[in-house]
């Protein structure tokens, strides 16, 4: 039969819950942060009168989607400061996919590394204008995962669109 003392009972308990702690607050500290970016996102598109057909969120720092109907792309960068780009797709005139990189050698074999995928969208209003919609920076994350084929993805559902807007707006730009 086990005989087990109160005090060392009582120090394992302690020891255990100073080791999970750390792991329970930072678990609660991240379910708040994305339930305030979700609650942030429902109301940015309640008060727009938006619907995402197609939407994605990565890396708890991203958010794009798109509304088919009113032909609306939403993008949000969270971090201090939000940046959030509400673009009118009816009016773009151009979309190109830029994927800054780097040769590296590895094991003798030249490596090309990713450093930044954007996603550039032109607009033509009253202005020219020219709207970056970052999708991965190497200078915040250490790793690339799986932002290439999500960019792509994006490129592939916007440059229909940019392609059917009117030819007017091609040739003003």
């Amino acid at each position: 039969m086990f005989d087990i003392e109160p005090v060392s009972l009582v120090i394992s308990m302690v020891l255990i819950l100073l080791f999970s702690a750390p792991f329970v607050i930072y678990k609660r500290n991240q379910s708040q942060k994305i339930k305030s970016q979700n609650l942030f996102i429902e109301q940015l598109a309640s008060g727009s009168n938006l619907k995402f057909d197609e939407s994605d969120n990565w890396r708890d720092l991203y958010f794009i989607g798109f509304d088919s109907g009113r032909k609306n792309l939403v993008y949000i960068k969270f971090g201090p400061e939000k940046t959030v780009h509400h673009i009118d797709l009816s009016k773009a005139t151009d979309i190109l996919l830029v994927k800054v990189e780097r040769s590296i050698t590895m094991d003798g074999k030249p490596v090309n590394v990713i450093d930044g995928l954007t996603l550039k969208i032109e607009t033509y209003d009253e202005k020219r204008d020219v709207i970056s919609l970052e999708f991965y920076d190497s200078e915040l994350f250490s790793d690339n995962m799986g932002e290439l084929p999500l960019i792509q993805k994006w490129e592939k559902i916007v440059k229909p669109i940019v392609k059917a807007n009117h030819p007017h707006l091609r040739k003003v730009s």
